[in-house]
């Protein structure tokens, strides 16, 4: 076996990075760093409960895609630098008081046919 480090292995680990959080602008060190979802910057985040340190963002679970989404305190704000702020439009409902939402469900399929 050859000497060298390990190949998975990252270099830093443990200590400051070149880099600065995004939200708070101080030095970043590993391991409370996340990456965001959203801007891809980087900013700090505390992985572990039991672990002290400073959180300039948020990780959640995607109930959808069942995997963690991070986002940095810019993104979370709205005002991510060079992201424009995506708002899905809003549904409009009318609302029906005369029907039922299993007719109203079964006329949906029919459309689609």
């Amino acid at each position: 076996m050859e000497g060298g480090p390990h190949p998975g292995a990252r270099e830093g680990f443990g200590e400051a990075v070149n880099e600065r959080c995004v939200t708070c602008g101080e030095p970043l060190t590993e391991p409370n760093v996340a990456t965001c979802n959203r801007c891809g910057n980087r900013f700090h985040l505390v992985m572990r409960m039991d672990t002290p340190g400073k959180d300039c963002g948020e990780v959640w679970i995607n109930e959808e895609f069942l995997a963690l989404e991070f986002a940095c305190g810019p993104c979370l704000r709205g005002a991510a630098p060079g992201i424009e702020a995506e708002r899905p439009p809003r549904k409009r409902y009318a609302r029906r008081s005369d029907t039922r939402a299993a007719d109203l469900v079964r006329e949906r399929r029919r459309r689609r046919r």
